[in-house]
C-alpha cells in the first residue's frame, strides 16, 4: 500500500470514530485500527533495529507520584531482558509522568506479553501507561 492510500485508510477510520465523541474508549479504539493497519505493511524482516527509527517502544506512563513508579516498570523490563535506551520523568506538584524508548530485540517475550504485564502493573499502581512501537507512533503523528 502507498503512502497515499495509508493515509485515507487511516483518515477513515480517525472518521469512522470520530463522531463518537473523543473520550477514552474511542481513543483506544482509532490507536487499535490504526496499529491494526500499520502491522501489516510493516513487515518485521524488513525493519533493521540498527535503524533510528526501528522497532523500538515507547512506554508513557502518568498519575499521581509515588514511590516505586520508575523500578516497578523498570523491574519488568530487565526481567524481560528489554534494555532502556532512554527516561524522562518529571513531577509537578504531586503528578508524575514519565517517558521510556526500549529497545526489545533481545526481549524473552512477545510484545504483546511485554505491554499487558505492564499495563497489569499499572493497575496496580493506579497508573496510566501507554505502550507503543516507536515507528507506528511516529507514523501516526504524520497523519
Amino acid at each position: 500500500m502507498n503512502r497515499e492510500k495509508l493515509l485515507r485508510a487511516v483518515s477513515e477510520i480517525i472518521l469512522r470514530h470520530v463522531p463518537e465523541g473523543l473520550d477514552d474508549p474511542s481513543i483506544e479504539a482509532i490507536v487499535a485500527d490504526i496499529i491494526r493497519l500499520l502491522d501489516v505493511q510493516i513487515s518485521p524482516e524488513n525493519i533493521s533495529y540498527d535503524e533510528p527509527s526501528g522497532r523500538r517502544i515507547v512506554i508513557t506512563a502518568i498519575g499521581r507520584d509515588q514511590v516505586g513508579i520508575i523500578h516497578a516498570f523498570s523491574g519488568i523490563l530487565a526481567e524481560r531482558n528489554v534494555d532502556i535506551l532512554d527516561v524522562n520523568q518529571t513531577i509537578l506538584r504531586g503528578n508524575f509522568a514519565m517517558m521510556m524508548i526500549v529497545d526489545p530485540s533481545s526481549s524473552n517475550v512477545t510484545f504483546q506479553d511485554l505491554k499487558s504485564e505492564l499495563k497489569g502493573r499499572a493497575e496496580e499502581l493506579g497508573v496510566q501507561i501507554f505502550v507503543q512501537y516507536e515507528d507506528l507512533m511516529r507514523a501516526v503523528s504524520r497523519v
